[in-house]
């Protein structure tokens, strides 16, 4: 009989156990709700105790069907009885867990990821400079132009942000000619080197089950 299935775990449940108020407090800076955090340790604790009563029955079940092949005599059929009743508590203790499960998987998946500690809170414009690399040239005193990397992309040809707004949404590009080229002479240099340093190069399936999909992280 199989057990249990494998709990899809989108966050450290460990993390949320021992420190549920980074958690919640991750959620409140991102601008969503904190209750959820209470939803999930509460059906966590709900999924942990009915692992413990399947796996204490099943536990049982063993011990049972050993003591059943030992026995002989008037001494057997007391022992098969109650070896069917465990029987059926375990059937109905491996439902309640699987139920337990989907319903922790469902409510761990509406929390977001934890944020860093230490993370500003606010968009884009809300940026902390940790720190500067090397002197800042001055264009303008050097009577130079500096051109950003979408500017020089369309002027190479390497880059289309017109077209990609069109089949992608803002913030998306085409990579063209020679920058597509760049990125496979990228690809293919880290590529090099990491089978120089024992990596070993994979290409999985096209298709694969939807639990590999949770897993990495691509969910519904």
């Amino acid at each position: 009989m199989s057990g249990p299935g494998r709990l899809v775990q989108v966050i450290d449940l460990r993390l949320l156990r021992e420190n549920p108020d980074r958690v919640r407090a991750s959620q409140r800076a991102r601008g969503e709700s904190d209750v959820l955090v209470d939803r999930v340790l509460e059906a966590d604790a709900r999924r942990r105790e009915h692992l413990a009563r399947f796996e204490g029955l099943r536990a049982e079940q063993k011990s049972l069907g050993q003591r059943v092949v030992a026995a002989a005599g008037a001494e057997r059929e007391p022992l098969l009885d109650r070896a069917r009743g465990v029987a059926a508590e375990v059937k109905q203790a491996e439902a309640a867990v699987r139920e337990a499960e989907s319903d922790m998987d469902l409510q761990v998946r509406g929390l977001s990821n934890v944020i860093e500690t230490g993370v500003p809170l606010g968009g884009e414009e809300d940026y902390v400079l940790l720190r500067e690399v090397g002197a800042v040239r001055d264009f303008v005193a050097e009577g130079f132009l500096p051109r950003d990397h979408v500017e020089l992309g369309a002027l190479l040809g390497a880059i289309d942000v017109e077209r990609a707004a069109k089949v992608s949404g803002a913030r998306f590009y085409y990579l063209t000619g020679v920058g597509a080229l760049l990125e496979l002479a990228l690809v293919n240099m880290a590529l090099a080197r990491a089978v120089a340093a024992g990596f070993t190069p994979m290409i999985p399936p096209a298709l694969v089950r939807s639990r590999a999909m949770e897993g990495t992280g691509f969910l519904g």
